[in-house]
């Protein structure tokens, strides 16, 4: 494995990255948890995933609901998704990408600044690099979520966080069967500049969602958007 991918926690700590967007993800677990109702023991029957887990802020998010079970994570980085697995082993880590189709992709991955990670070669990148961050280039195996849920049997979704740098209409449109089928519940994406960077909007991924009956609602803290049934 390269050096670089050891030195991911050279600049900020496992515990600083496992806080980012920690308070964002509570809110918006919080929010669905008083929107639909249903006790630890009903959303643990369910599955909630995690894409774009990074070190594992969300599912420490989770932790605080005491929800712990049926939690499968996505990150492809092959330092943070070990390291998550070991302080949360109860996760199902899945080293792949999730996306529209099933064929390999290339991760741009940013020696120090692992939450920029992405499939899309953003002109972040190119700053970084002036700067002195080296950008690693991992090949990386992806799954549509409906060809996941297939394979797992995951019948239903409870909860889906997507924050993939860019790339989260992809993933949506990788779940045709899933949301045509209401068997998504809820769940919450990113927005922001990296949509621009993929020649995507957040327009495009609210009318995508918005087409298969799903309500949206702008999440309090930042640039997020709630999605629910």
């Amino acid at each position: 494995m390269s050096n670089n991918y050891e030195k991911c926690f050279e600049k900020h700590s496992f515990e600083e990255l496992n806080n980012i967007d920690y308070e964002i993800h509570q809110h918006a677990m919080k929010y669905i948890l008083n929107k639909f109702r249903m006790n630890k023991q009903t959303i643990e029957t369910l599955h909630i995933f995690d894409v774009g887990c990074n070190s594992g802020s969300f599912v420490k998010g989770l932790n605080t609901f005491g929800i712990t079970k049926n939690i499968h994570c996505f990150e492809p980085h092959p330092v943070l998704s070990k390291k998550t697995k070991e302080v949360y082993p109860y996760i199902k880590m899945n080293e792949i990408c999730l996306s529209n189709n099933d064929k390999n992709i290339t991760l741009n991955i940013p020696t120090w600044s692992v939450g920029l990670s992405s499939v899309i070669d953003r002109p972040v990148f190119s700053d970084l690099k002036e700067k002195g961050q080296e950008i690693n280039r991992l090949e990386v195996q992806c799954k549509t979520i409906d060809q996941y849920c297939q394979e797992n049997d995951v019948k239903n979704i409870f909860f889906m966080k997507v924050d993939v740098e860019g790339a989260e209409k992809m993933v949506f449109e990788g779940a045709k069967n899933m949301l045509e089928k209401k068997k998504i519940l809820s769940g919450l994406f990113e927005i922001g500049e990296t949509l621009k960077d993929a020649n995507t909007s957040e327009t495009e991924i609210c009318n995508l969602l918005e087409s298969y009956g799903y309500k949206i609602v702008k999440n309090v803290f930042k640039n997020d958007f709630i999605f629910h049934l």
